[in-house]
C-alpha cells in the first residue's frame, strides 16, 4: 500500500513538472523594458530608445536656459557620435526671465517619419515627452539616429506632436 501511494504522488510530481515547463515554453514571453529618468533642482535626464540592437540616447533638459540637448552612445567606436539639440522656450512660449516648470519622460514609439530637411539616418525607436506647467502643453520630439563610426553635425530635436492638458476634453 505504502509503495503504491509514493509511486502516486511520483507521478503527480511529474505531471505538474511536465505540464509547468510546457506551459513556461509555451507561453508569450513579454520583454522587460527598464527606461530611466533622474532629476535635480535645475535639471533632469532621461534614456531614450534608438534603434534595436544599439545603445540608449541619453537626453539633459536644463530648466534654467530650457534646452533639451542629447547624445547617442556608439559602442563600436567607444564614444558619444551623435548629438542633438533643442531650444523648448520657443515652443511652449516662455518669455525670457520667466521660470518654466519643466518635465521630463521618454516614450517609447515609432515615428514613420520626422519632419525636416538634411535629416540623416532613420527615426529613432523612442522620443521624448516634455511639459511645460505655465503652458499646460506636452510636446512630443522625435529624432532620427545612425549608427555611425565618427561623430557627426549636431541634429536637431523635432516636435512630432502636442496637446493642452488643461483643456476640456469633453463633447
Amino acid at each position: 500500500m505504502r509503495e503504491t501511494l509514493k509511486d502516486r504522488r511520483l507521478a503527480w510530481m511529474t505531471g505538474g513538472v511536465v505540464i509547468g515547463l510546457a506551459i513556461a515554453l509555451y507561453w508569450p514571453a513579454e520583454p522587460a523594458y527598464a527606461i530611466a529618468v533622474d532629476r535635480a533642482e535645475r535639471f533632469a535626464m532621461c534614456a531614450v530608445p534608438t534603434q534595436a540592437g544599439t545603445s540608449e540616447a541619453l537626453f539633459v533638459l536644463d530648466f534654467v536656459t530650457g534646452r533639451l540637448v542629447g547624445a547617442a552612445y556608439n559602442s563600436q567606436s567607444g564614444s558619444f557620435t551623435e548629438f542633438y539639440l533643442r531650444e523648448l522656450a520657443g515652443d511652449f512660449g516662455v518669455q525670457a526671465g520667466t521660470d518654466a516648470e519643466y518635465i521630463i519622460v521618454p516614450a517609447r514609439t515609432e515615428f514613420r517619419a520626422i519632419a525636416g530637411a538634411g535629416r540623416q539616418g532613420s527615426p529613432a525607436s523612442g522620443g521624448i515627452y516634455v511639459g511645460e506647467l505655465n503652458s499646460g502643453k506636452v510636446n512630443l520630439y522625435g529624432f532620427m539616429y545612425q549608427s555611425a563610426p565618427r561623430p557627426g553635425p549636431i541634429q536637431e530635436i523635432s516636435p512630432v506632436g502636442t496637446f493642452k492638458f488643461r483643456e476640456s476634453f469633453g463633447n
